[in-house]
């Protein structure tokens, strides 16, 4: 099956906003303690309205995965400081696959594609948050090439959460 990799544009807010959380739910709900939390970060996310704004805003660049139909998202920030570091680059805040599609190589095909469009931007530093409680990311994105570089905490009311930072030269 092939994947094409296009930029999500204003007028795919509503896709987005409904293919974002469907797929995030789908891997993280059972790792929130809180149901109204996870709801709550959700809507400050993936509202059609934050979206609509995220979209028009030139820093970040949102990209939609379709093969027969969409099977999964990513999201770059063009220039982003790591958190009480010197290091700074394009930030992969994102990359979401369908669940159904995990195992097929896809999340391959997207990461080496948001990895291009940093280089085409002429960045030379990439990298990401991944959850301490998602080992398969962790390992994926280690097989990407990626280096673990530090551990940040994630809060909210009802629990935190360890984020491991990674990143890589390109």
């Amino acid at each position: 099956m092939t994947v094409t990799i296009r930029p999500f544009t204003l007028t795919d807010a509503p896709l987005l906003s409904q293919l974002a959380p469907k797929i995030y739910r789908e891997h993280f709900a059972h790792l929130w303690h809180s149901v109204e939390e996870m709801n709550a970060y959700l809507e400050s996310e993936y509202s059609e309205p934050i979206l609509s704004a995220s979209l028009k805003d030139p820093a970040v660049c949102w990209f939609v995965a379709h093969s027969d139909s969409p099977i999964g998202f990513a999201k770059l920030s063009w220039e982003s400081v790591i958190p009480e570091t010197n290091l700074s680059g394009v930030l992969l805040n994102k990359l979401y696959l369908d669940p159904r599609m995990t195992g097929k190589h896809y999340g391959s095909v997207i990461f080496e594609h948001m990895v291009r469009e940093a280089k085409a931007q002429g960045k030379t530093f990439f990298w990401l948050e991944v959850l301490e409680q998602n080992p398969r990311a962790r390992k994926f994105y280690e097989q990407q090439g990626m280096q673990f570089i530090k551990n940040q905490i994630f809060k909210t009311e009802s629990q935190q959460s360890i984020i491991h930072i990674m990143g890589m030269d390109i």
